[in-house]
């Protein structure tokens, strides 16, 4: 069985690590709305293709299709205060846009939005997370999570620990 939640705010490396993983679109159909504020799409996309990272195409492309929307932050007022605790850019819009839009979760791997998540009273998942989400909701089998997490591994951007939690917990699981 599924779980499908109403909304996610997603920040650019989440974007990147799941498409680099070919898990973006899967991870959208857990959401009945994923967002993205318009900074982020700066970074994520028009930024990557300008580089030709394959990632931002297949982000634009899921934008192009209506599966991810991208919004603007209207409450800059938030931008403001989220500056004062030393979040800035794509991180800040995303917290902004998740406070503005009351959306469930909000998904990031930055390390200043995780260490401060109990001060911004947000709830909030990772890349990791969200494949093991994607797992335990049958969406992916388990040699897609595996190899899923090796390409995170490769990647470097997540603490081995963490990585090994995630194999630990779908051999669990079954």
């Amino acid at each position: 069985m599924c779980t499908i939640y109403n909304m996610i705010v997603k920040d650019a490396t989440v974007l990147i690590h799941l498409a680099k993983t070919t898990l973006l679109e899967k991870s959208c159909e857990m959401f009945k709305k994923v967002i993205v504020p318009s900074l982020v799409y700066e970074e994520a996309v028009e930024e990557g293709k300008e580089r030709n990272y394959e990632d931002s195409f297949l982000i634009d492309n899921l934008i192009k299709k209506g599966k991810i929307e991208v919004k603007k932050v209207k409450k800059k007022e938030l931008l403001e205060q989220l500056g004062e605790l030393n979040i800035q850019g794509g991180e800040a819009e995303s917290i902004a846009l998740y406070l503005q839009e009351e959306v469930d979760l909000i998904a990031s791997d930055d390390n200043s939005v995780i260490r401060k998540r109990e001060i911004l009273e947000i709830n909030l998942i990772g890349t990791p997370s969200i494949i093991l989400t994607l797992y335990k909701n049958r969406l992916i089998d388990k040699e897609k999570t595996k190899k899923s997490i090796k390409r995170l591994r490769e990647i470097g951007w997540f603490n081995n620990s963490v990585l090994d939690r995630i194999i630990m917990e779908v051999e669990r699981y079954g």
